[in-house]
């Protein structure tokens, strides 16, 4: 099937290649060729992408490159992933094309959601201030002993978060979470694979919940802060493999 899948892919080569990539912003670049596919009808909704390693051969550029196309395609809705099965074009896509109000991450970077993420959780940690029950932020360092074996599918820094936003009682900042991590998961499991980072991770969550148990929205805030930029800059890396 996967090579029945390569040779028909192949054979559309004439009208299905893409041009390489050669100047700046290069992820945005992909972003629109894949897109103008899209749009001309040569990738049609439902169509599997080929994987990454044609498509970076296709463009020229690296699988770290491509990624980051992947993750903005995916956080506009227009691309989904199966795991261990590839990437597919949205099914509805010519409908969100269609409808602005199905494009809410239109321009999205990662950059940008890393920003969106700085600007609602510290939100989320003055609410939690204001309103969270000791109880309640003294069950956060429960959560941070728990290890990645025992967290299942998902990541500890989404568990973390997550009941965060739960304590903020926002049903958006919860919502906002599940997408976000929903976008980037291949990501995440990615930069948090060395032990290194895990501990990282660990003491910049904890620095967290200190200053919440404090109640002092400053250092909350730095904290979130300086947490999240590392978070980017472990991207950034990630991208450039």
């Amino acid at each position: 099937m996967y090579e029945s899948g390569r040779n028909n892919f192949a054979q559309g080569a004439e009208f299905m290649r893409f041009s390489p990539i050669t100047n700046e912003k290069l992820s945005d670049k992909i972003v629109k060729a894949i897109m103008d596919k899209i749009k001309d009808g040569t990738l049609k909704p439902g169509e599997k992408l080929p994987n990454e390693i044609e498509l970076a051969e296709e463009f020229s550029v690296s699988r770290g490159i491509l990624r980051e196309a992947l993750i903005i395609l995916q956080a506009r809705n227009f691309i989904y992933r199966k795991p261990k099965d590839g990437t597919f074009v949205n099914p509805e896509v010519m409908n969100l094309l269609n409808n602005s109000k199905g494009i809410t991450l239109k321009e999205a970077t990662y950059e940008d959601l890393i920003e969106m993420r700085e600007c609602i959780e510290q939100k989320v940690v003055e609410k939690i201030i204001d309103t969270a029950s000791d109880e309640e932020i003294a069950e956060l360092y429960d959560l941070l002993s728990v290890t990645e074996e025992k967290a299942g599918p998902r990541s500890i820094d989404y568990y973390f978060h997550y009941r965060l936003a739960e304590l903020s009682h926002n049903v958006m900042f919860v919502n906002f979470i599940n997408t976000y991590y929903d976008v980037i998961d291949e990501l995440t499991s990615q930069t948090t694979k060395k032990e290194s980072r895990r501990e990282e991770i660990y003491q910049e969550h904890l620095a967290i919940v200190a200053a919440l148990v404090k109640r002092d929205k400053k250092r909350a805030k730095e904290a979130v802060i300086n947490h999240l930029n590392i978070v980017l800059q472990n991207a950034k890396s990630f991208y450039d493999k």
